[in-house]
């Protein structure tokens, strides 16, 4: 039972600095002004694309992460072979899906970057001249 609180409490810890990762931007990057204006063109479809892989993709790294774990705590705490079997195929496959996860997320990053579909331009939107009175 020691063994076990142990292998949970350090699996814990190792997870400590995702918490750390959770926080929110200010900077306004998420809120691309690629959206404004662009419609159903295909730079708006692809800025979409961007901005939702930019939400999910974290979630399945740390889904990733996390299953990857679970594969190495039935390693170490199982005493049988075929558990351990079981543990040493799920850190296997963990690893595996965090790099497609990643490898695409880096494939759609080089396209935005090739065709210039970076969120950093700056659309200046018209507006009304104020008169001073």
């Amino acid at each position: 039972m020691k063994k076990k609180l142990m292998v949970l409490s350090g699996s814990f810890l190792a997870l400590a600095p995702i918490v750390a990762l959770a926080q929110v931007s200010t900077s306004g990057a998420s809120t691309g002004s690629c959206v404004l204006g662009s419609g159903g063109t295909l730079f708006g479809i692809l800025c979409r694309l961007g901005q939702i892989l930019n939400a999910v993709v974290p979630v399945l790294i740390a889904l990733g992460v996390v299953y990857f774990v679970w594969g190495v705590i039935t390693y170490v705490i199982s005493s049988d072979e075929e558990a351990k079997k079981a543990g040493r195929d799920r850190m296997v496959f963990g690893i595996i899906g965090l790099v497609v996860i990643v490898g695409l997320w880096g494939l759609v990053s080089i396209l935005r970057n090739t065709f210039g579909l970076s969120n950093t331009t700056n659309i200046q939107l018209p507006t009304v001249p104020v008169i001073p009175g």
